[in-house]
């Protein structure tokens, strides 16, 4: 029924039941079903030319925003990044086999960015996102391998399984990814690994830039600032899953 909301999109703010049926392949009486419960809880609204978001998503968010148990823990690691460099710094998540930006602290002279807060971004692609997946698991790592072995932006990481492994086996070394211009042209981006109390890969942080602004530091001094900033904020959600149970 979820899968109703993933639905709508900047083209599509607003979508009949025809359209739900179409789109999922739905029956017209499951489609109804869904859209009468989505509606009852506040994420859906009935308006007259169908359906669109509802107010609750609105509440979700803001509670994202002000509770999000991994921003909560490094909020003030965030502000110190990018008092330190100037740049903007993200905290992103992992979700299922997507990234998502969930909180975005403007450095100095902050420019919006394509993928910013809100909006997912593609696994292969970016160093926010590939820092991710260099630390999915083994099994994990080989089913996104298969799932996307011909794309134009896998044969960029590598043209076979080996290769692409070794790619991903440096990034897990190295403790880091950088990249520039993958999502925004102009901006290069360096990020470091989050991970949960089982070292389960969260999500990442990272610093990101326009191009002069980031060459401007050394890329071992970001390194270095961004994985540790990782790694403390990893200390703390090991250390305080009761707190982050009841935060979340």
């Amino acid at each position: 029924m979820l899968d109703v909301l993933d639905l709508f999109q900047p083209d599509r703010p607003v979508l009949d039941v025809d359209a739900i049926c179409q789109l999922r392949g739905y029956a017209p009486a499951t489609a109804y079903r869904y859209v009468r419960e989505l509606c009852a809880c506040g994420l859906l609204v009935r308006l007259p030319a169908g359906y669109a978001l509802g107010p609750r998503i609105i509440a979700l968010d803001l509670q994202m925003r002000e509770y999000d148990p991994m921003l909560t823990v490094s909020r003030d690691l965030i502000e110190e990044l990018s008092s330190q460099t100037g740049l903007d710094v993200l905290l992103s998540e992992r979700y299922d086999d997507k990234v998502i930006n969930v909180h975005q602290q403007p450095g100095r002279n902050t420019q919006a960015l394509n993928f910013g807060r809100g909006r997912y971004m593609p696994l292969l692609r970016s160093a926010t996102a590939r820092v991710i997946l260099a630390n999915l698991g083994p099994r994990q790592l080989r089913r996104v391998y298969d799932e996307h072995a011909q794309s134009p932006d896998m044969l960029r990481l590598g043209h076979d399984w080996k290769t692409f492994s070794r790619a991903m086996l440096q990034v897990r070394k190295a403790g880091y990814s950088i990249s520039s211009g993958e999502l925004d042209s102009g901006k290069t981006g360096i990020a470091a690994p989050i991970f949960d109390e089982e070292r389960h890969v969260l999500g990442s942080i990272t610093i990101i830039g326009a191009q002069d602004a980031f060459a401007a530091f050394r890329e071992d001094y970001l390194a270095g600032l961004i994985c540790r900033a990782a790694t403390e904020i990893t200390r703390r959600i090991a250390q305080a899953p009761a707190k982050l149970q009841h935060a979340a």
